[in-house]
Formats: structure tokens, sequence, C-alpha cells
């Protein structure tokens, strides 16, 4: 019904229309970004897990005194950069055993996990 006879309570005018669209865009944003973060620290906490079994694995071939294997670098798909680093504890008999590993690609340097434990003494030995 047009003119004077419509009832005011008749139905949704544009503008009410265009704000109610407007309110579930903003919502429908938010849970994107939400559910992009919850994704985001996800990956990073399965990333950290991956290189902390790598870092076992590493400070094992430190305590048994062998030759790391590339397996034993590679977690969840992904062959990960590990360094080690030995130093002898003053008066001790100990050596403090420092894993470092990195992700796949990145500069070893920019670590994401760092394993310390301590040794018996090597006599020097890496």
């Amino acid at each position: 019904m047009t003119g004077p006879d419509r009832e005011p309570e008749a139905g949704f005018t544009l503008i009410e229309t265009l704000v109610a669209m407007a309110v579930l865009a903003v919502a429908g944003v938010t849970l994107l970004t939400a559910t992009e973060r919850h994704a985001a620290r996800t990956t990073a906490l399965e990333d950290r897990i991956a290189a902390r079994w790598v870092a076992q694995n590493a400070m094992a071939v430190a305590e048994l005194k062998i030759q790391m294997q590339p397996q034993w670098q590679r977690m969840l798909d992904r062959d990960w950069q590990v360094s080690a680093r030995r130093g002898a504890l003053a008066d001790s008999g100990l050596d403090r055993v420092t894993i470092l590993v990195a992700p796949p690609g990145a500069d070893p340097e920019d670590t994401i996990l760092r394993l310390t434990g301590y040794l018996p003494a090597s006599g020097g030995q890496p």
C-alpha cells in the first residue's frame, strides 16, 4: 500500500535494512579476523612443538656423541635448521650444551627454540 493508508509498522525501510547489513558486515569481518589470528597462533604453536622435538633429538645426539642424521632434523615434513653450542663450565666437570632450532629457510640466528642442557665434560670436543 502506498499513500496515507499505509501503516507505519508495515515493514523495514531502506535505511533500516542498510544499517542491519552494515552491522552484519562488521560482525563478519570481526569473525574472520579472529579466525585468522587463531589459525596463526595454532601454526606458531605447532612450529614450536616440532622445533622442541628436533631440539630434543639434537640433545640426545650430543649426549650419545654421535653424528646428527638428516632425518632427525625433519619434523612435520620440514627440515629444521639446528645448531649446537657447547662450552665448559668452570670447575664443574660439566659442559653447557645449547641447541638452537630455526625454521627452514630462516636465518639460523632467528631461532624459535633454544634448549639448554648439561652433559659430562667432553674434554674440549664440540
